[in-house]
């Protein structure tokens, strides 16, 4: 493909050549004829470009317009929706964890009764008793004969 793009830029190459070689061989007013089509022509380029660039300028507005639409009949609506939902969900989370931070102060308290009421008397009365009993091991065993060693 390339390959032929190069042979068509040289083609034009040589031809623009041709004609500019030509266009000073030529007569004065043959010169004068020429350039005055290629300002005709030129300027009927230039009115079709005025005219197309106009066109995309309307389609463009026209295509904003319409998108703008469908954004303000659909996109925003749901947006909308969906924002109400979410703001339903954030308060059944701050809910939420309202209630569980109470919970967790109640766990807390809870915790902080039974360790007072049972587990501090009961770890009291258990030092007692291994108290007791080792006391009593300990005045059995100075009370018990000593052990009598034999001889051999």
């Amino acid at each position: 493909m390339w390959k032929w793009v190069g042979i068509a830029i040289a083609t034009l190459f040589i031809l623009l050549i041709a004609f500019v070689v030509g266009m000073y061989i030529v007569p004065v007013g043959v010169r004068e004829a020429t350039r005055d089509v290629f300002i005709i022509i030129l300027g009927v380029f230039q009115l079709l470009i005025v005219v197309l660039l106009t066109v995309i300028l309307f389609a463009m507005i026209y295509a904003v317009n319409q998108i703008n639409k469908v954004a303000k009949g659909s996109v925003l609506p749901k947006l909308d929706e969906a924002m109400l939902k979410l703001n339903d969900v954030l308060d059944s989370t701050r809910t939420i964890a309202g209630n569980a931070r109470d919970s967790a102060s109640n766990i807390t308290g809870s915790t902080a009764f039974v360790t007072e009421r049972v587990v501090s008397p009961v770890i009291r009365v258990s030092s007692l008793l291994m108290g007791v009993r080792a006391a009593a091991t300990s005045l059995a065993r100075h009370d018990a004969p000593a052990p009598v060693e034999q001889e051999h």
